[in-house]
C-alpha cells in the first residue's frame, strides 16, 4: 500500500511539471516538427538505457563470482529491476540499496557479504561518476559563467562531498573497529529516537532485545569486512571487471540524453549533456520527493535551454523522464510479479520436500 502511494505521489508531481513544461513551450513548431522526430535515434536511446541495465547486471553477477557465489542471472535481473524501480519511487534513491542487499541474501550470499558488493557497486560509481562528470566540467569551460550563475559552485560542493565521502568510506573498511563504534552509534540514535521501542526490532530479524541487535550488528560488521578483504585479496580482478562494466553503464546512460537530442535533429552535444546528466543525478540523489520528480524535469528544462530550441524543449524532457524515469515502474512491477511467483514456487518445494520427510 505504502509503495502505491509512493507511485501516484512521483507520478502526481512529474506528471503535473511535465503537463505544465509542454503546455509552456507547445508552440506550432513543435507541432509540425513531431513527424519529423527519428525512430532509430529514439530505439537508439532506449537501446542505451536498456545497455546500461544490462552492464549494472553483469557487474552484480561479476562481483558476486568474486566472492565465491555463483547466483543465476535470472535472480540477479530481477534483483536489479527491483532495486530500480525501488529506486524510482523513494526519494534520493535510498530505497534501491536495501532492496539488493535482501534479494542478494535470499539468493545465498551471507548478509555482510551483499552488504559489501553492495558497498563496492556505490563506490565504483562515485569513482566512475566524478571522473565523468569532473571531465565533462572542465570539458565545457565556455559554459562556466551561465554555470556559476546557476549550479556551478554546488556541482563543485556536491564533488568534493563526493570525495569526502569516498576518503570516509575507505577509512571505515580499512579500521573495522571504528565501523563497529559509528554503526552501533547510528543504531543507537536510530534507537534513542524511537523512544526505546520494540517496534523498530521487528525490521531485523532473528533478533530479541537491543543487547542482542548490537551483537548481530558486530556480527555483521565482521562479515562486511571480511567480504571487502576478500575483494581486496582475491577478487581484484572482479572488481577490475566490475569497473569496466561501471564505466560502460555510465557512459550509457549519459549517452541517453544526446540520443534523444539527435533524435530531435539537434546536435548530441556530447560534453555539455554529460555535465547536465551529472549535474541532473546529483539532484536526483537529493532525499525530498519520490524519483526527484519536478525537481527533474524543472533542472533538465533550466539546463538544456541553453542548447535546446524553446519550441523542442518540453518535448525533449518529456522523452528523457519517459526513458530513464518512467519505463522503470512498469518494468519495476513485472520484476515484482516474477519475485513473488519465485516465492510460491519456493514454498511450494518446501512444503513438498516437509511431506516428504513426514
Amino acid at each position: 500500500m505504502k509503495s502505491r502511494r509512493w507511485i501516484a505521489l512521483s507520478l502526481l508531481v512529474s506528471g503535473a511539471a511535465l503537463f505544465g513544461l509542454l503546455a509552456v513551450t507547445f508552440t506550432p513548431e513543435t507541432r509540425a516538427y513531431l513527424g519529423e522526430v527519428s525512430i532509430a535515434a529514439l530505439l537508439l536511446a532506449v537501446g542505451l538505457q536498456a545497455s546500461a541495465v544490462f552492464c549494472r547486471i553483469l557487474r552484480l553477477r561479476v562481483l558476486c563470482r568474486g566472492l565465491g557465489y555463483t547466483v543465476p542471472l535470472r535472480s540477479l535481473t530481477v534483483t536489479l529491476l527491483l532495486s530500480l524501480f525501488a529506486g524510482s519511487i523513494t526519494p534520493g534513491q535510498v530505497g534501491g540499496e536495501p532492496v539488493r542487499i535482501h534479494r542478494l541474501s535470499r539468493s545465498g550470499l551471507a548478509v555482510g557479504d551483499a552488504v559489501a558488493v553492495a558497498v563496492v557497486e556505490r563506490v565504483l560509481d562515485l569513482v566512475v561518476f566524478f571522473s565523468l562528470t569532473l571531465a565533462a566540467l572542465l570539458t565545457v569551460r565556455h559554459l562556466w559563467g551561465y554555470l556559476a550563475a546557476t549550479v556551478l559552485y554546488p556541482v563543485v560542493v556536491f564533488l568534493l562531498l563526493v570525495l569526502g565521502l569516498l576518503l570516509a568510506l575507505i577509512v571505515l573498511i580499512s579500521r573495522p573497529a571504528l565501523m563497529k563504534r559509528v554503526v552501533g552509534g547510528v543504531a543507537g540514535r536510530i534507537m534513542d529516537r524511537c523512544g526505546r521501542s520494540r517496534r523498530w526490532l521487528r525490521f531485523c530479524p532473528g533478533v530479541g532485545d537491543a543487547g542482542s541487535l548490537a551483537g548481530r550488528i558486530d556480527h555483521e560488521v565482521e562479515a562486511f569486512a571480511a567480504g571487502f578483504s576478500r575483494f581486496i585479496r582475491t577478487g581484484r580482478r572482479a572488481v577490475a571487471g566490475a569497473l569496466a562494466f561501471t564505466i560502460l553503464e555510465w557512459v550509457s546512460l549519459f549517452s541517453v540524453a544526446s540520443a534523444l537530442l539527435v533524435a530531435l535533429g539537434l546536435p548530441p552535444s556530447l560534453a555539455e549533456s554529460y555535465l547536465f546528466q551529472g549535474i541532473l543525478q546529483m539532484v536526483a540523489n537529493i532525499p525530498l520527493i519520490p524519483g526527484a520528480s519536478g525537481i527533474s524535469e524543472i533542472g533538465a528544462a533550466t539546463l538544456y535551454s541553453r542548447i535546446v530550441p524553446a519550441y523542442l524543449l518540453g518535448l525533449f524532457v518529456v522523452l528523457w523522464r519517459l526513458t530513464l524515469y518512467y519505463l522503470n515502474i512498469p518494468i519495476g512491477l513485472l520484476a515484482g510479479a516474477f519475485a513473488e511467483r519465485e516465492q510460491r514456487e519456493a514454498q511450494s518445494e518446501k512444503g513438498a520436500t516437509d511431506r516428504g520427510n513426514a
